[in-house]
């Protein structure tokens, strides 16, 4: 399992509260009552941190992946901090959709943008 610097888990900190602050003022905008105790959390992996939206009382859905490792995934290239969209439970999609340490991350309170033109 790749070692966790504390530079990216500070940066990984960061990103995640952005987004849970984002999607609170995203639910409150739109009078969603009801998800206003919804959050992100990291909910672990080696290769891939797994982000899912966690509900108490109603459980959670996968929001996206962050890869921890340079190499390849379905033949993309992905680096260190890549956000990715879930494929499945389990698995993250092919191509990064942008990068949470260098700022370039696409997403939406739902969860990492679709690629357009692929």
């Amino acid at each position: 399992m790749p070692k966790i610097t504390a530079e990216f888990q500070a940066q990984l900190d960061t990103f995640i509260a952005k987004v849970n602050a984002e999607k609170k003022a995203y639910n409150a905008e739109c009078g969603f009552t009801f998800l206003k105790d919804q959050h992100i959390r990291i909910a672990g992996g080696t290769k891939y941190l797994k982000l899912d939206v966690f509900e108490p009382g109603r459980g959670s859905h996968v929001w996206g992946f962050v890869s921890l490792v340079n190499g390849t995934l379905k033949g993309a290239p992905v680096k260190v901090g890549d956000l990715l969209k879930a494929a499945s439970w389990k698995a993250p999609a092919k191509h990064a959709r942008g990068n949470i340490l260098d700022g370039t991350a696409k997403y939406s309170p739902y969860g990492p943008e679709y690629m357009i033109g692929i």
